[in-house]
């Protein structure tokens, strides 16, 4: 007799799921599913004794990217233009995610645009994850040129602070 492919069972092992979270996990105190990983900075960023608390009771591994891992989160922050809202925390967390090739649990939505430029899965956690992918880019107010930096390399217009995004 053959086993026929059901739909309420999967009779596979189950697989191995690397999250790594960001402060907010912590601070919203929800614990997503897998096996739970942040980066120094961010244990650094937990304030108050309950944040703290739940760092221990979800077993989270405080570990620390390598440079590599880091140097290409930045290289993917600065081609999305996300790298001026991004704390070196948020690039640390998006380096580890990298490495372990994991889902990615954070509410920010600047480091959830970079995580899926880079194909990375997200797992929001307080708020909605984005629905779109965005691009942020300096358009000059003088000439209408985009351009990175402090000052239109054109006309000479100083940057906005603001940003715009593109899809």
């Amino acid at each position: 007799m053959v086993r026929e492919k059901s739909k309420y069972y999967n009779f596979q092992e189950p697989l191995h799921v690397y999250v790594v979270a960001d402060a907010s996990v912590f601070i919203w105190g929800k614990r997503p599913e897998g096996e739970l990983i942040t980066v120094p900075s961010v244990e650094a960023e937990l304030r108050d004794i309950r944040s703290k608390s739940l760092l221990h009771i979800f077993e989270a591994r405080v570990e620390s990217p390598s440079s590599q891992a880091v140097k290409r989160a930045h290289t993917a922050a600065r081609e999305t233009g996300d790298i001026a809202v991004l704390s070196p925390a948020d690039l640390e967390v998006l380096a580890k995610a990298l490495e372990y090739d994991a889902v990615l649990a954070t509410d920010d939505y600047a480091l959830q645009n970079v995580a899926l430029h880079l194909g990375l899965k997200i797992e929001p956690i307080g708020q909605a994850k984005i629905k779109r992918l965005r691009r942020r880019v300096q358009r000059c107010q003088g000439c209408g040129k985009s351009f990175e930096g402090e000052a239109c390399p054109d006309c000479g217009t100083p940057a906005r602070k603001k940003k715009r995004c593109i899809r």
